[in-house]
């Protein structure tokens, strides 16, 4: 819980308190002793506390088989637990592969179909091409016929000579246009071959694809570690037998570093601006109450997000433990302590001793024998402290309780210039 909301519930704890003992006063109760604290000098830390989950800085993703555009989703029907150690190679999940029979034996009965056109097309252009050969045949003929009768005629009449060239020009010009026409033909036989031959290879691809792809569904490690579960990105949950993959999400599972860890976490909006990269963590792991981990911000997220559990907007941070040590595992849940400012030489007291009337804050003290609300001017604070930029001296003793009757209780307020001047300093 952040400072300024820990400060106001437990302002109006405090309230509710003071009304309950004032009524047991009217009640014929009798007073207990208060309890006073004095005010501390020293030097105070500023920390923003979250609760974190330990994850590997980097990993090695196990995915499913690639080609998957083609298949859609696809369940995993098995996989290890998470935890197991497993050796390169080694079974790790096995996938559903009745989508993929289901496209395989399609593919297959495209290639059947497509060798059948095949077929048909060599056959068709096989007839067509046999009657345009024998169409230039019929006219290879025919023109050795007139030649002939062209040498014969050469003592006929011009007007004859001059008709059976005439024919015989004919014919040579209708057998160069058959010759024409047949190269026409063969090229067009060959691309209506070609195409329906592309199209079976392209089908029989894909079915030596998917019986390649069937052998992906069982699915290994790449590399020696640690069986460690994703999360599903859209629904939150962790993949584990019964998800499903797809070919924009194909990871099944992740073998992580475990050399270097870090805590993912997420800090309130009212505290994000105090946190940096590069301040330091102070972390403990619940699985391991006995020991502190010394830590360091090193990724801040740029924008809020609303989360479960969370009243406010809260912005994501990645906090990498510093050293190593085995006992460290994913998932493990961390306490954080991230020290976002320290200040020396401070006057300070408890969070609770600090009270506000509207614009004014003010401590419950005694002064000349009688108990006042000393107005103080407050600065940065903690989860347990809070700096008193002046109003207080050192060791000036203060209430945590509130007394009886606080609101007719005299207010001292500071003198407007030493206001002003700690004001304009906050302000800088």
């Amino acid at each position: 819980m952040n400072g300024k909301i820990f400060f106001l519930l437990l302002f109006l704890l405090l309230i509710g308190a003071g009304g309950w003992y004032i009524s047991q006063q009217g009640k014929g109760g009798q007073q207990s002793k208060a309890v006073k604290v004095a005010a501390k000098y020293g030097n105070l830390d500023v920390v923003v506390t979250s609760t974190g989950e330990l994850k590997a800085k980097s990993s090695t993703k196990i995915r499913g088989p690639q080609g998957l555009r083609g298949i859609g989703q696809v369940k995993i029907l098995e996989l290890v637990p998470e935890g197991t150690i497993v050796k390169k190679g080694e079974f790790v999940a096995r996938l559903d592969e009745s989508e993929l029979d289901k496209r395989k034996d399609e593919y297959q009965d495209r290639v059947i179909d497509a060798r059948a056109q095949v077929k048909e097309v060599e056959r068709d252009t096989a007839i067509t091409l046999s009657k345009l050969r024998d169409r230039i045949k019929e006219l290879e003929f025919s023109i050795e016929n007139k030649r002939k009768e062209v040498g014969i005629n050469i003592y006929e009449p011009q007007e004859v000579q001059d008709r059976v060239q005439s024919e015989l020009e004919k014919l040579q010009r209708d057998y160069d246009t058959e010759i024409k026409n047949y190269a026409l033909e063969v090229g067009k036989a060959d691309a209506k071959v070609n195409k329906v031959l592309s199209e079976k290879n392209k089908q029989y691809k894909k079915v030596k694809d998917t019986r390649k792809m069937s052998k992906q569904f069982t699915v290994t490690a790449p590399s020696d570690g640690m069986i460690v579960y994703e999360r599903d990105r859209w629904q939150g949950g962790k993949i584990t037998t019964g998800s499903t993959i797809s070919s924009w999400n194909s990871v099944v599972a992740s073998l992580p570093d475990l050399s270097v860890m870090v805590s993912e976490t997420y800090v309130n909006e009212i505290d994000i601006s105090g946190v940096k990269i590069g301040q330091k963590v102070e972390m403990k792991v619940d699985a391991l109450p006995d020991k502190t981990y010394e830590g360091e911000v090193i990724y801040i997220g740029n924008i809020g997000q609303q989360r479960p559990g969370f009243d406010a907007k809260v912005f994501d941070i990645k906090i990498e433990i510093m050293g190593q040590d085995t006992l460290l595992r994913p998932s493990m849940t961390t306490s954080n302590a991230i020290l976002t400012e320290s200040f020396e030489d401070v006057t300070y007291i408890p969070l609770e001793a600090l009270h506000s009337n509207e614009d004014v804050n003010f401590v419950f003290m005694d002064k000349n024998g009688s108990t006042i609300r000393q107005e103080v001017i407050a600065g940065e604070y903690n989860n347990a402290q809070v700096i008193i930029k002046t109003g207080l001296g050192k060791d000036d003793e203060i209430y945590l309780s509130i007394p009886e009757n606080p609101d007719d209780l005299e207010l001292i307020k500071l003198e407007e210039n030493e206001k002003e001047k700690f004001t304009q300093k906050m302000n800088e």
